[in-house]
């Protein structure tokens, strides 16, 4: 176990305001949704710790910026006695370790185990940031919850407002302790807007992990049912696959798809940007999500977006004004809009046009890093 840094050191010689641990199941989502508010806290005199599963290439890069990581033994999805109970130790060697002011902890097993472990530990500070409600129904999980967030100084941050209400009619939480902070925020320079791309046909892209659950069996359907009367588009997935998620299309099932001509998969991207700058509509036709940061980056670069009228999604989503709003699993629904977008490109600049004003007003990286930061003092009384 890495030791940390004494309480009293500031990296940046300003007045040390404690030591922050956030506690995630992904550390490569982390590097992609919570860097910029790590990094406003190192600025801003907070030492900074990261727990998360191993991931050597992740790990370097966060340790490059000076925030200190532990390996935390995790399995996100997959619920299991020997192998939680091996995180909840773990996780707990790490409160003992670091003794952090502040914890904020990120989707399910995060929130749960450790906001048990800081009411343990009274860690003087709490937060917890809801990404799904997937399993929520289970007994089980509403009576963690409701033990971990009865830690007297904790606020609960949601992405959306459906996710909040779910909470609040099942008495997990009161309002008190709520702070809607939609989604991780975007760039506004690096993700700005796009002419469409000239001299190809028109390219559709769904950007997701390749899990059953985003809609990409959906997906591609209804790319399809569109080839079959006729519509001439290119339909792109981008995206890893993980073999041991429950709900991941295995690489065979998607090289099938490549091959057949159906969609193009590009497999994993880290250039964004470069891969909009292509894009004539982004499409994400889940099942459920907090707040879909692909959508967020597409309407920021000024692309129609299509979209599942979901939780998360509709937070994104206006119907009409940047995009579309289909019904869930609903193939047919899915194949309609994307045609009135494929055959209408005065209509999809106009609707990338509107996407960009909603981002820069409700979306931008500034807004969710300095209503986190605010939430970190309010809670420190600082």
């Amino acid at each position: 176990m890495k030791k940390h840094r004494p309480k009293q050191f500031s990296l940046f010689g300003q007045a040390d305001k404690g030591i922050l641990l956030f506690v995630v199941d992904n550390a490569e989502l982390f590097l992609s949704h919570r860097l910029p508010i790590a990094l406003t806290a190192l600025n801003s005199g907070y030492e900074v710790h990261v727990a998360a599963p191993l991931n050597h290439a992740a790990e370097q890069i966060i340790e490059s910026y000076s925030i200190v990581f532990h390996r935390l033994p995790m399995t996100p999805e997959k619920l299991s006695l020997f192998t939680d109970l091996a995180t909840f130790f773990s996780l707990r060697r790490i409160f003992m370790e670091v003794k952090p002011d502040l914890a904020h902890l990120i989707a399910l097993k995060p929130t749960l185990y450790g906001s048990i472990l800081a009411r343990m530990n009274h860690v003087p500070a709490v937060v917890a940031t809801i990404t799904s409600t997937g399993k929520i129904r289970q007994k089980f999980i509403r009576f963690l919850y409701r033990f971990g967030f009865k830690h007297p100084n904790l606020r609960v941050t949601f992405q959306n407002k459906d996710d909040r209400d779910t909470f609040l009619d099942m008495k997990l939480i009161n309002k008190r302790q709520i702070a809607l902070i939609r989604g991780a925020g975007v760039n506004m320079q690096q993700f700005h807007p796009m002419g469409e791309a000239t001299g190809s046909l028109p390219l559709v892209l769904l950007a997701s992990r390749m899990r059953w659950d985003k809609g990409i069996g959906e997906f591609v359907n209804a790319a399809r049912l569109l080839q079959k009367t006729g519509t001439q588009a290119r339909f792109v997935l981008v995206g890893g696959t993980d073999p041991t998620h429950p709900k991941a299309i295995p690489k065979a099932q998607l090289e099938e798809w490549h091959n057949e001509g159906l969609i193009e998969w590009w497999g994993q991207r880290d250039d964004m940007p470069v891969v909009f700058a292509q894009v004539h509509i982004v499409c994400l036709p889940s099942y459920r999500e907090g707040l879909p940061k692909v959508l967020v980056e597409a309407a920021a670069c000024g692309k129609p977006i299509i979209a599942t009228d979901v939780p998360g999604c509709r937070e994104v989503v206006k119907d009409g004004e940047n995009g579309l709003l289909v019904p869930i699993k609903h193939v047919d629904g899915l194949a309609v809009a994307l045609n009135r977008l494929l055959s209408n490109s005065n209509l999809r600049m106009a609707m990338g046009r509107e996407g960009r004003q909603k981002v820069v007003s409700e979306f931008s990286i500034g807004h969710v890093v300095d209503k986190t930061l605010g939430v970190y003092e309010s809670l420190l009384g600082q």
